[in-house]
């Protein structure tokens, strides 16, 4: 194989043997033969000169070079770096990071300055062939906190009739340990039907004020009309919710309401009682579901205390959704908008396990929110044109309640 001028020839006699004796690893020496053929030829036209060539136009000289593996659906290929003396050269076959690739990367190095790096992670960074300095963080990290900061302050619209508010559970190093931290996420759906990631904050306590700061933050960058805020359970967040947001309603998540519901109900019961509250959930209106609620409440007055006790404490919170437009109802009755999101977080996250602090909590969230908030511009998420719901309207978040 060689490389002339801008065309790689193939001799034949060279690459058939390959193919033949194995065709797996033959199309993977194939590729490592054509990607640092490639390698070469780029390195060549930065310094101007091919190799051992004499050249007046020469702008730099070979400095060695160093294997490094890159994984393909070929399988690994071994590749030969070219340096430059400037060490200014870098090749575009290995710049292709997404910028959550790069907050992956950030992360790492990161845990490995604070001194918190784990085995798993020692062999992330060596698969990846990253060099542990401060220099590399700085670098890594200045593109994304650009990112994190537009993200944050960037104005938002005034008018979002409906807010999810939701908690992610993250281990975060705290300077001497890890500790597990809420960090709070909001999602807004606009006047035309849009969905959007409108912030994301680790949360220092999870004491009302905290909530109260977090709304507000969103105040400043503009909102000052919401007409339904849909939570947990969390009293913190319900209280800071009608604080911030005079005159909204609140919607106690579904899914969230029966996780608690079936803790005070004994097993052998569950199943018979969770279909009594589909039942009420799925009320043509407010009126039929607290008439059916009440009957079930009298009928198990006795038997079961406790779940008529957290039932009526919470029934007029978990069906605040039926006073809105029916064909909302699968939309906006729970969180699970957020579900995910949460997901894309949790199967990266993996790969360390942990985050070194809470600048690299952002620093890996808001690029995956950045992208997300792209790709949810593609659909409505709910429509108001005769308030018949958008029938291509993504179901991926939808409770089947």
């Amino acid at each position: 194989m060689e490389v002339k001028e801008n065309k790689i020839e193939f001799d034949i006699e060279e690459l058939a043997p390959l193919l033949i004796a194995n065709k797996t690893e033959g199309f993977r020496q194939i590729g490592e033969k054509i990607l640092n053929a490639i390698l070469e030829k780029e390195f060549e036209t930065f310094i101007g000169a091919g190799r051992h060539e004499r050249n007046e136009e020469r702008k730099d000289y070979r400095n060695g070079h160093k294997e490094r593996l890159l994984k393909t659906t070929l399988g690994e290929l071994n590749l030969l770096r070219p340096y430059a003396r400037s060490g200014k050269f870098e090749t575009k076959l290995f710049e292709n990071y997404s910028r959550i690739d790069k907050a992956l990367v950030s992360m790492i190095v990161e845990s490995y300055l604070k001194g918190v790096s784990t085995r798993k992670v020692e062999a992330v960074v060596s698969a990846l062939d990253i060099e542990l300095s401060h220099s590399t963080v700085s670098n890594l990290s200045h593109e994304l906190d650009e990112l994190v900061t537009e993200f944050k302050t960037s104005p938002l619209k005034s008018y979002y009739p409906y807010l999810y508010v939701d908690s992610l559970y993250l281990k975060v190093f705290n300077g001497s340990r890890f500790v597990s931290k809420a960090v709070m996420i909001a999602i807004g759906v606009n006047e035309e039907g849009y969905r959007e990631i409108l912030d994301i904050a680790p949360m220092e306590s999870e004491a009302v004020s905290t909530y109260e700061d977090f709304f507000d933050g969103l105040k400043e960058r503009g909102i000052k009309k919401v007409d339904l805020i849909i939570s947990d359970g969390h009293k913190g967040i319900k209280r800071a919710a009608a604080h911030s947001f005079v005159g909204s309603s609140w919607q106690l998540c579904s899914v969230h309401f029966k996780r608690n519901l079936i803790k005070v109900v004994p097993q052998k019961d569950i199943k018979t009682i969770l279909e009594e509250i589909n039942v009420i959930l799925h009320s043509k209106n407010m009126q039929d579901a607290i008439d059916y609620a009440n009957g079930l409440a009298a009928a198990y007055e006795v038997s079961h205390p406790k779940l008529v006790k957290y039932l009526t404490e919470n029934l007029m919170d978990v069906l605040t959704f039926l006073a809105f437009p029916k064909e909302h109802h699968r939309k906006i009755h729970s969180t699970n908008v957020l579900e995910r999101f949460n997901k894309e977080v949790k199967r990266r996250t993996k790969v360390v396990g942990a985050f070194p602090s809470d600048n690299s909590v952002l620093r890996l969230l808001v690029p995956l929110a950045v992208d997300t908030n792209a790709k949810w511009l593609d659909r409505k998420y709910v429509s108001w044109d005769n308030l018949v719901q958008s029938e291509e309207a993504e179901e991926e978040f939808t409770e089947n309640f």
